[in-house]
C-alpha cells in the first residue's frame, strides 16, 4: 500500500510499509479502534498490557503504550500526507488496529489508501488528523487514567520531530519537511486554541559539541517498575545541568 513511499521507509523507519493493510487483509486479531479506546478497550489495555510492566502506575502504562499508537499514525498518516500528498482515512470511527497478545498496536488498518490533499498550509493538512484521531484518542486515554494530555502530545511530538528530521535526510524531500516542520513554529491553531504540537522538542549543544535533543514534557515511563528516564527526557536533562553547574547552590 505504500509504494509511493518505498524510499523513505529505510533505514530506522525500514518495514514501515508493512505496517499499514486494508479491512480485507485484516487478521482476526483486528479490532476496531473506536473499541480500544473505549472503557472497555482502556481497561483491557491496562489489564494485560499492565501485567508487563507488573501493573505499575496506570499513567505511565497508557504512556508506553500510547507510543505504539502514536508513532504509527505519525509515520503512515503523516508520512503520506507530506510526501504521497494523500489523505488516509484514519478516523477513529473508520479505522482498525492490530492488536498482539499484549495489546500493544502491531498495524493500522484502513479502508482504502484515501483521497489527494486539497490543503497546502500544515495546519489545514494535518486537523484531521489533530481533529479526528490524535486528539480524541489521547482525551480517551487521559479521561480514564489521569495522565495529563500534554504527556501524550508530548509523546506524539516527539515522533513527529523525529519523521521531519527524517525527511530532510531524504533527497528531495526538503520542501516538504519545510511545510510539516512549519506545524510545530505555530503557538496557536486558527482558532485560537493551543497548537498542542508546539515545539515539542527543545534542541541545545552538549559540552562534546552535539546537537542533542530533548523532550518539553516527560513522558513518565521511569514511573514504572525498572524502567528509568527515557534517552531524552526533560527531567534527566535538568538533573544533569544541575550536576554539573558551577553554580549550584544547596539549600538545608
Amino acid at each position: 500500500m505504500s509504494v509511493l513511499l518505498d524510499r523513505f521507509y529505510a533505514g530506522p523507519l525500514k518495514g514501515m510499509e508493512r505496517k499499514l493493510l486494508t479491512w480485507d487483509q485484516a487478521p482476526a486479531t483486528t479490532w476496531a479502534a473506536r473499541d480500544v479506546f473505549s472503557e472497555p478497550g482502556m481497561t483491557q489495555i491496562l489489564k494485560r498490557y499492565g501485567a508487563e510492566h507488573q501493573h505499575g502506575d496506570s499513567r505511565a502504562v497508557i504512556s508506553l503504550w500510547s507510543k505504539y499508537f502514536l508513532a504509527l499514525t505519525t509515520y503512515l498518516g503523516a508520512a503520506h500526507n507530506l510526501l504521497a500528498e494523500r489523505q488516509l482515512p484514519l478516523e477513529l470511527s473508520r479505522l482498525g488496529v492490530v492488536l498482539g497478545e499484549d495489546m500493544l498496536i502491531e498495524a493500522l488498518v484502513v479502508e482504502d489508501t484515501g483521497t489527494p490533499l486539497i490543503a497546502t498550509q500544515a495546519e489545514a493538512r494535518f486537523l484531521p488528523l489533530i481533529r479526528d484521531t490524535w486528539g480524541p484518542a489521547i482525551a480517551c486515554m487521559a479521561e480514564h487514567t489521569g495522565i495529563a494530555p500534554r504527556a501524550l502530545w508530548g509523546n506524539l511530538g516527539h515522533y513527529y520531530d523525529y519523521l521531519i528530521s527524517q525527511l530532510y535526510s531524504l533527497p528531495g524531500a526538503q520542501a516538504r519537511a519545510d511545510t510539516g516542520g512549519r506545524l510545530m513554529t505555530q503557538r496557536e491553531l486558527a482558532d485560537g486554541k493551543r497548537n498542542p504540537l508546539f515545539r515539542p522538542i527543545r534542541y541545545h549543544e552538549s559540552s562534546e559539541g552535539d546537537i542533542e535533543r530533548t523532550r518539553r514534557v516527560c513522558c513518565i515511563r521511569y514511573l514504572l517498575p525498572g524502567l528509568g528516564y527515557c534517552g531524552n527526557c526533560p527531567l534527566a536533562c535538568r538533573e544533569k545541568a544541575a550536576t554539573q553547574s558551577p553554580r549550584r547552590v544547596v539549600n538545608g
